[in-house]
């Protein structure tokens, strides 16, 4: 049994819970969650009560899908592991690059949105380097390089504010999908074998 996705998904239908009971018992502009110029003060709860389900859904995971995991876990190669960081040392130097460019070009010649958009291709780019040399991906990155992306091309679309909206969706994408990615072995270490 997997404790943390346990307590995290009992924490995410508490909030869930609590913010239900408030839409219901407090009036509309009391409570606030604007996407775009609406005020939708019910998807916060909806979205909460959803990965707390996939949460706790995922919580009673198999005590030999654990020891399997283990044994995954021990099995280093280190060519790999050599590999992966002289990649994430390339993807780090572009970003670095990339902020100097940041702060020498003003924002009026370049809009926020590229740079989103930029730091996202760059984080995209690295795991789609390790997925062609047959390295697992971070999944952290991937999250973070889809949705700077999304972001960056939001902004540069004139919608402004709904970060918070596009960050619950592609997190509530993702740990839909976990399960399928988990069997494929795409997320992980990289020096997993």
């Amino acid at each position: 049994m997997k404790k943390s996705n346990l307590i995290w998904g009992v924490i995410c239908l508490v909030i869930a819970s609590a913010l239900a009971v408030a839409n219901l018992t407090l009036p509309p502009e009391n409570l606030m969650f604007q996407i775009g110029d609406k005020n939708m003060p019910w998807v916060p709860p909806v979205v909460l009560a959803i990965l707390g389900v996939i949460l706790l859904s995922s919580s009673n995971q198999g005590e030999e899908k654990m020891k399997e995991e283990t044994k995954i876990q021990t099995n280093i190669d280190p060519e790999k592991a050599a590999l992966n960081k002289n990649m994430e040392t390339a993807a780090w130097g572009c970003f670095l690059i990339m902020l100097g460019g940041f702060m020498f070009v003003p924002d009026t010649i370049v809009k926020g949105g590229w740079w989103s958009i930029g730091v996202g291709l760059i984080m995209l780019g690295l795991n789609v380097a390790r997925y062609l040399n047959k390295i697992r991906m971070s999944g952290f990155t991937t999250f973070l390089g889809i949705l700077a992306v999304i972001g960056g091309v939001l902004e540069l679309g004139g919608m402004k504010g709904i970060d918070g909206a596009v960050f619950l969706i592609v997190l509530g994408g993702y740990l839909i999908l976990k399960p399928y990615f988990d069997k494929q072995g795409l997320f992980g270490k990289a020096e997993q074998r």
